[in-house]
């Protein structure tokens, strides 16, 4: 006889972010784990050769927590992981794209030393993308017990909601909704803002760069 597990930790989507790196905030250091999959009806399939065969069968929730959660409630909390994780995801992307576009900014000042004017469109480009960074992620903290001395900041409040919703075994309570219900404006705002900074900011750079024959940046 052959038997198949589906082990506890195999019982998840994939994490819908990377943490970011050097990252340091409050309770929520480490990788990401992704989202339960929801209770409800799958069909699994066994093939060996040209043969198979598919049983349907029933995924619950821990029946030790009481009212068990429902498939309704599954899927809507794996519709706000997947929300939540995906501002964090577009953040973290825009922190990257942020460094990058600083580092190809300082090696075009290192092209024209002598330019002061593509020097200080790299430092109004740097100082743009820093202050959007820094409302993004803690940029003070260096190791785990900088987390205590400064304050976190959106990544850190939206990891930790994260964390809450795809961590319970039990449907999503009210202080976790309450808490996505404020966070999100906050949230998209803080996308738009960053969105609109590397948008905007790349294209006066470059109007400078172009004039002083340097190349452009690129937005990777």
């Amino acid at each position: 006889m052959n038997r198949a597990l589906w082990p506890q930790n195999a019982m998840r989507f994939d994490a819908p972010y990377e943490q970011l790196e050097g990252a340091v905030m409050w309770g929520a250091g480490g990788n990401a784990q992704g989202p339960k999959v929801p209770p409800g009806t799958y069909t699994v399939k066994v093939s060996s050769g040209g043969w198979s065969q598919s049983q349907t069968f029933t995924l619950r929730a821990d029946p030790r927590y009481q009212p068990e959660m429902t498939p309704e409630e599954g899927q809507q909390q794996l519709r706000i992981a997947r929300e939540v994780g995906g501002w964090i995801k577009v953040l973290y992307d825009d922190v990257r794209t942020m460094r990058d576009l600083k580092s190809q900014a300082d090696k075009l000042v290192e092209n024209a030393p002598n330019n002061a004017t593509v020097a200080r469109a790299a430092t109004a480009l740097r100082d743009r993308l820093t202050s959007v960074e820094g409302d993004i992620t803690q940029l003070q903290g260096e190791g785990g017990q900088d987390s205590l001395n400064f304050p976190g900041r959106m990544d850190n409040q939206l990891i930790v909601l994260y964390s809450n919703v795809v961590g319970p075994e039990r449907r999503l309570g009210t202080p976790a909704m309450e808490r996505y219900d404020d966070l999100k404006p906050e949230a998209t705002a803080l996308i738009d803002r960053a969105n609109t900074a590397i948008k905007e900011g790349v294209t006066e750079f470059n109007a400078v760069a172009t004039k002083a024959g340097l190349a452009p940046l690129v937005i990777k």
